[in-house]
C-alpha cells in the first residue's frame, strides 16, 4: 500500500471497458460495513496501515482527542481506584485479626444473616488495637423485616445500625463486608436517619425537622429499600416518641423493606411480627458496664427510663460521681 498521491483514478475506465460483457442482473457482493464500535481483524490491519502512512495525522487525531475517554474506561477507572482504596483501607484490619468476607447476597430472598459482624468505623477509631472491636451475629428470616433495637445508653445500639447499613451497602458493590460470614439482601437504595444538629436554616425545631426527615424517607423508600433510623429522645416525649416510633414501624411493616430502629421505647420491640427484638446487653452483676454484644431477646423494660435518668444526671454513674465530690 503506498501513497495515491496525485495518480489519476481509473475506476471509471475499468468500469467502461467490462460494461460490453454485462448481460443480465447479477448478484451484489460488496460487503457493507456494521454498524456495531467494535472492528474485526481485516479494519484493525488496515488502520495500522494508515498509521503508518500518516503517523501526523494519527499524532494530531490522539491530541485533539486525548480526554474523550469511553465512557466504560472512565467509570472502570473511578470504581478500581475506590476498590484499591476500600482494600487497603481493610488491609491493617485484617492483619489485625478481624475477618471479611464475600457474602452470599440476593435480589429476591428476605433471609438474612451474618456471623462476626462489625462496625468498620469503630473498627478504624481502635487501630492498631481493631481486634478488641466487639463482633455480632444477626439473622432474619420468614416474617421478620426490622430490628428493634433497645438498650441502655452508649452500648452499641447506634453501632449496630450503622454496622447493619454498611454491610448491605458494600455487598450492593461487590466489597468484602466485615463479617466472617455473611447472607445478604440486595437493596435498590440504602436509606439512613442519624440525629444531627439543628439546622436554624430550615425554622424548624429539633423534633420538627426529624419528622420531616423521616418522613421524606419513607416516601422514597420502596420494598426493595434498607432503611437505617436511629430515633432521637432528647427532644421528645415518650408519648411522642411511642406515637411517632409505631406509625413509622407500621409504614416501614406495610412496605415490607428490611430495616433497623434503634429506640428508647421498649413496647416497639415486640409492636407486630415483623419486629426482631435486639437488646445492647449490660454485665448482669454490674450493670453499667455495657458489653457492647446485641442479643436477641425481649426488650428488658428500662431502656426510656435509663436516657431519662442520663439526661437529668441521675444515672448511677453521675450520682456517684456527684457524691463523691
Amino acid at each position: 500500500m503506498t501513497r495515491y498521491e496525485d495518480e489519476a483514478d481509473y475506476g471509471a475506465d475499468v468500469q467502461e471497458t467490462f460494461a460490453k460483457f454485462a448481460e443480465n442482473a447479477v448478484k451484489d457482493y460488496r460487503a457493507g460495513f456494521r454498524d456495531w464500535p467494535d472492528m474485526n481483524h481485516v479494519e484493525e490491519h488496515i488502520l495500522d496501515l494508515e498509521a503508518q502512512l500518516f503517523p501526523q495525522a494519527l499524532d494530531e487525531f490522539c491530541d485533539r482527542h486525548a480526554r474523550n475517554l469511553d465512557r466504560t474506561i472512565r467509570r472502570f477507572d473511578l470504581e478500581v481506584q475506590f476498590y484499591a482504596a476500600y482494600r487497603a483501607f481493610i488491609a491493617p484490619m485484617k492483619t489485625a485479626g478481624l475477618e471479611f468476607c464475600y457474602p452470599a447476597v440476593s435480589a429476591a430472598a428476605r433471609r438474612i444473616t451474618a456471623r462476626g459482624s462489625f462496625d468498620l468505623a469503630l473498627a478504624a477509631k481502635l487501630m492498631p488495637r481493631a481486634s478488641a472491636v466487639v463482633r455480632n451475629d444477626f439473622q432474619l428470616e420468614g416474617l421478620e423485616r426490622i430490628f428493634v433495637v433497645t438498650g441502655p445508653n452508649h452500648g452499641g445500639k447506634t453501632t449496630f445500625a450503622r454496622m447493619f447499613g454498611q454491610l448491605h451497602y458494600l455487598a450492593s458493590l461487590g466489597y468484602p463486608v466485615p463479617a466472617a460470614e455473611a447472607t445478604l439482601f440486595l437493596p435498590d437504595r440504602v436509606f439512613t436517619h442519624f440525629e444531627r444538629e439543628e439546622d436554624l436554616a430550615t425554622l424548624r425545631g429539633k423534633f420538627e425537622d426529624e419528622l420531616v426527615r423521616i418522613r421524606g424517607a419513607l416516601e422514597e423508600a420502596t420494598g426493595d429499600s434498607v432503611l437505617v433510623m436511629n430515633e432521637g429522645v432528647a427532644s421528645t416525649t415518650l408519648r411522642d416518641a411511642s406515637f411517632v416510633g409505631e406509625r413509622v414501624l407500621d409504614r416501614m411493616t406495610d412496605l415490607g423493606l428490611l430495616g433497623v430502629y434503634v429506640t428508647f421505647v421498649d413496647e416497639l420491640a415486640s409492636l407486630n411480627e415483623a419486629c426482631v427484638s435486639m437488646v445492647a446487653t449490660v454485665v448482669p452483676d454490674h450493670p453499667a458496664t455495657r458489653t457492647y454484644e446485641l442479643a436477641r431477646k425481649p426488650a428488658g423494660g428500662l431502656a426510656y427510663a435509663a436516657a431519662i435518668a442520663g439526661k437529668y444526671g441521675l444515672t448511677y454513674e453521675q450520682l456517684k460521681g456527684r457524691l463523691a465530690s
